[in-house]
C-alpha cells in the first residue's frame, strides 16, 4: 500500500469518528446522560389538568335557624268563672187578702217583678186567714188536676202558692180574671204559668235566667216577687 492511499484511509476513519460524536452528543443531555422523549400521557395530563387556582370553591355551609326565631306558643287565657247561683230560700208569706185579681210582670232598676195583686177580701172561710209561700220547684212541673206537662222556660223555676183562696166570687164569676200564662222574656224573668186554681188553692210556676236572688215581699195589695239581675 502507497502512503498516499494510507493518509486517504486516515481520513476516511477520521471523519467516521467525528460523525459518531456529533451523534452521540444529540441524543444525550447536558450531563452526558441519554434524554427519554416525553410519553403521550404525561403531555395530555399537562394539557387537560386544570390549575389549582382554577378549581370551584366550596359552597358555604348554611346556618341552621336561631332557636329564638320560634315564637313560643301563649297560655290560653283562663276561661272566666261562672258565678256562683244565689240560692232560693222558702219563704212564707201572708197575703193581702183571700182573692188574687191580676198578675203582671214588669222591670224596675237592676231587677224584674211578678207582681201578685189582691182584691177585696171576703168572709173569712173556717180555715182561717189565706197564707203563701215561695219554693225552689221540682220536676216534672205538671198541671195540677189533670196531671198534664208544662213545658218551662228559663235556667231556673221556682213555685208560689197560696192557699185558703176564695176562687169564686158571691155571683159565681171566678175572682182571678188575669192571664193563665206570661212570657215577658225580660232580663231575668221569663215566664211564668198557672199549674193550679183549685179547692182554695192557686198555685204559679216562675222560670228565669241568671244568678240573682230572689225575694218576696208585700206592698199594699201586692205581693212582690223580685229577680235581680246578675251584677
Amino acid at each position: 500500500m502507497t502512503d498516499r492511499r494510507r493518509r486517504f484511509r486516515r481520513l476516511i476513519l477520521a471523519l467516521g469518528v467525528v460523525v459518531a460524536l456529533a451523534t452521540v452528543a444529540a441524543c444525550t443531555d447536558g450531563a452526558g446522560t441519554p434524554t427519554p422523549p416525553p410519553s403521550a400521557s404525561a403531555s395530555a395530563a399537562a394539557v387537560v389538568s386544570p390549575s389549582p387556582s382554577a378549581a370551584p370553591s366550596a359552597s358555604p355551609s348554611l346556618a341552621p335557624p336561631s332557636a329564638t326565631a320560634i315564637a313560643s306558643p301563649s297560655a290560653p287565657a283562663s276561661a272566666t268563672p261562672t258565678p256562683t247561683p244565689c240560692p232560693v230560700t222558702a219563704t212564707r208569706i201572708a197575703p193581702p187578702t183571700d182573692r188574687l185579681v191580676d198578675v203582671t210582670a214588669s222591670t224596675a232598676g237592676d231587677q224584674d217583678q211578678l207582681v201578685f195583686t189582691f182584691g177585696n177580701m171576703s168572709v173569712p172561710g173556717p180555715g182561717g186567714p189565706p197564707t203563701g209561700r215561695l219554693t225552689v220547684a221540682k220536676k216534672p212541673y205538671t198541671e195540677g188536676p189533670s196531671g198534664r206537662p208544662i213545658d218551662m222556660q228559663g235556667e231556673r223555676v221556682l213555685q208560689v202558692v197560696f192557699q185558703g183562696m176564695s176562687l169564686v166570687a158571691d155571683t159565681g164569676d171566678p175572682v182571678y180574671t188575669g192571664p193563665p200564662e206570661l212570657q215577658p222574656d225580660l232580663t231575668a224573668l221569663k215566664h211564668a204559668v198557672e199549674f193550679d186554681e183549685s179547692e182554695g188553692v192557686i198555685g204559679w210556676y216562675v222560670g228565669f235566667d241568671g244568678p240573682g236572688c230572689v225575694t218576696i215581699s208585700r206592698d199594699g195589695n201586692d205581693v212582690i216577687v223580685a229577680f235581680a239581675h246578675a251584677s
